[in-house]
């Protein structure tokens, strides 16, 4: 159980490490850095929440209700992130991060999770769980020329691979959430330290060459 929490807990940790990292240290101070890092910012919140309760039933509901909130905005940091990238010219990110901050703290003043567990359980949690699906899906028009690519059989540049990379974790770690009522609960979170550390090796090998990784 012990070599079971720190291999789950690393996963966060390296998360806000990474996080700290792109919105710090990245070769541009633009906003597409920052969506990447609020994006493994959020997951990583979301993880820790999980771990943490995983092991310990008794947690605080502040962390757990918070860690729940931390959902909402991991579809649209994701769909944010591939936008930039793309040539649909302005970004208008206020209409994808503003309104659900101000829904879910509404919510979270008003039915907050210590008072209003089975809201938050029955119908809130599966609303933003919807939401998060729905922004994996719009984003996948992002894929489609990295996937002609691969039809092609043409060569993947390494941000074509970091693309992948960054939807495939986030889908699954939807997908092991979604299902962990027939698995289990401390998969999302074993999930994500698995994909994180293939973002690692990303970084690790990366061709300095292709200055557009971090931009």
């Amino acid at each position: 159980m012990t070599f079971l929490f720190f291999f789950s807990a690393l996963g966060a940790f390296n998360g806000f490490l990474l996080s700290v990292y792109f919105a710090i240290n990245a070769k541009k101070k633009v906003f597409t850095n920052y969506f990447l890092s609020l994006l493994l910012l959020v997951l990583s919140i979301r993880i820790a929440k999980s771990v943490f309760f995983y092991f310990n039933p008794d947690l605080s509901n502040i962390f757990i209700q918070i860690g729940l909130s931390a959902c909402i905005l991991i579809g649209p940091f994701l769909f944010l992130y591939l936008k930039s990238y793309s040539t649909d010219g302005k970004q208008n990110w206020v209409w994808h991060i503003v309104p659900y901050l101000a829904v879910i703290s509404i919510l979270g003043y008003f039915y907050p999770y210590n008072e209003h567990v089975p809201v938050w359980t029955s119908w809130i949690l599966k609303t933003i769980y919807f939401q998060w699906l729905v922004y994996i899906i719009i984003s996948f028009k992002y894929l489609q020329p990295i996937l002609q690519k691969i039809k092609d059989k043409e060569n993947l540049k390494r941000i074509d691979v970091w693309f992948l990379s960054i939807y495939i974790g986030v889908a699954f770690t939807w997908l092991a959430y979604t299902t962990a009522a027939y698995t289990s609960y401390i998969v999302g979170a074993l999930s994500f330290t698995f994909v994180l550390y293939l973002i690692v090796l990303l970084l690790i090998f990366r061709n300095s060459h292709e200055s557009t990784f971090f931009n």
